[in-house]
């Protein structure tokens, strides 16, 4: 019996299938596949369960050889071959948590995006404000204007700057999470990604992605109807806006219609890009969850080597599964 050679282990293998491209690679954001690939090679868990695999793997292998395929047979050993359901259980949570991890920084990066061109946007209208103040402040001083429009002039300016203020929180916050999926340091990543930076726009129709059936069907077709209807009346907001600004340099217009027109085009500039980034983290929820035969590369029967010997350790803990 001894004799017998032991069979390769990956002999018994099934198919294996042939793996999609990773959908976050075809994004167009080579930003977003640095960091989602970055959190996939780091995150403690995927690596753990990634050991957990290979020495199961090597465990089995071993096995077999010490025993011989036939009297393993024979003896009704199972640890003589690899359990199919086992392997096939371990190499499913393995390609589950990468599909979670990539979907989880994808979305995270979105947000970040999204807070970025928040605070971009609220930035740029400080000169704007502060130009108003000094208008309504010459005006004033001219007798062309009560006091009130300096008043109400300064306020805008303030509670500009105190709403730039959180909404830079807001920012921080976003990075310091999105750091911690992709195993990076705020600050570093936030060199690494830079700013204000656009949100991804995959050139694909959220819509395709989700067949009739699909619940969420009905809200990604509100996303895409939103975002179309704001950006119509982002464009009426502007104008108002000028034409406002104008009305109250030439002395045909009050400063409160100027702090409306401009408010409320703020407003509508901050929902054009909520509902932008809205409809692109929809259509990436959609599109990770179509095909996640890519998160199986690499995890093909191999034997991994053995923990005893000089060289890397495989140390896997009870967390892992």
């Amino acid at each position: 019996m001894s004799d017998i050679p032991p069979p390769p282990i990956a002999a018994d293998a099934p198919a294996v299938a042939p793996l999609s491209p990773p959908w976050w690679r075809e994004v167009g954001d080579p930003v977003l596949a640095t960091l989602v690939q970055q959190g996939l090679d780091i995150n403690p868990d995927v690596i753990c369960r990634i050991a957990s695999l290979r020495q199961y793997d090597h465990q089995a292998e071993q096995d077999a050889r010490r025993i011989g395929s036939r009297l393993g047979r024979l003896l009704g050993d199972k640890s003589v071959r690899p359990d199919p359901q086992i392997r096939s259980d371990k190499v499913e949570r393995v390609s589950l948590r990468r599909e979670r991890l990539a979907r989880q920084i994808a979305l995270a990066y979105v947000e970040v995006r999204r807070l970025q061109q928040d605070v971009a946007l609220r930035g740029s209208l400080r000169d704007q404000y502060k130009d108003n103040t000094e208008v309504a402040q010459f005006r004033r001083e001219a007798g062309l204007a009560p006091a009130i429009d300096g008043s109400l002039a300064r306020s805008q300016d303030e509670t500009a700057q105190g709403e730039l203020g959180f909404a830079q929180g807001r920012l921080d916050d976003a990075i310091g999470e999105l750091a911690r999926l992709v195993g990076d340091k705020p600050d570093a990543l936030a060199a690494k990604i830079g700013s204000p930076g656009a949100i991804p726009d995959p050139a694909v129709d959220p819509l395709s992605l989700a067949p009739p059936e699909e619940p969420r069907r009905v809200a990604v077709a509100d996303a895409v109807l939103r975002e179309a209807r704001l950006t119509q009346t982002l464009e009426e907001a502007r104008r108002t806006v000028r034409d406002a600004r104008t009305a109250y340099r030439e002395g045909a217009g009050g400063f409160s219609t100027l702090y409306v027109a401009e408010a409320a085009a703020l407003a509508v500039d901050l929902a054009l890009v909520d509902a932008r980034a809205r409809r692109v983290e929809a259509t990436l929820d959609l599109w990770s969850g179509r095909d996640g035969s890519w998160a199986r590369g690499g995890l093909e029967p191999v034997v991994a080597p053995d923990p005893s010997a000089t060289g890397p350790t495989i140390t896997v803990t009870a967390a892992c599964d």
